[in-house]
């Protein structure tokens, strides 16, 4: 893993704070995780890719992928 020097806006590290104290989670975590999702990485596109070629999703694994997704924009509305 590296580490890499990044200039990030107070208002957006205060939301990576709240999510990962809400998560349980590093703020590196979050900030990955947020990073994933930002440039077509994240769990969304592994599971689409695995859906087409695999036995899909169970109705419970889509719901909380949706939700999660769900909680990423409207997280990312707040922010922009």
């Amino acid at each position: 893993m590296t580490t890499v020097p990044v200039e990030v806006d107070d208002e957006l590290l205060s939301l990576a704070d709240a999510q990962a104290a809400q998560a349980g989670m590093p703020r590196s975590e979050v900030l990955a995780a947020a990073l994933r999702r930002g440039l077509g990485g994240g769990r969304l596109a592994f599971l689409l890719a695995q859906a087409r070629t695999g036995p899909g999703l169970a109705e419970a694994e889509a719901m909380e992928l949706a939700a999660a997704e769900l909680a990423a924009v409207r997280a990312e509305r707040r922010v922009g």
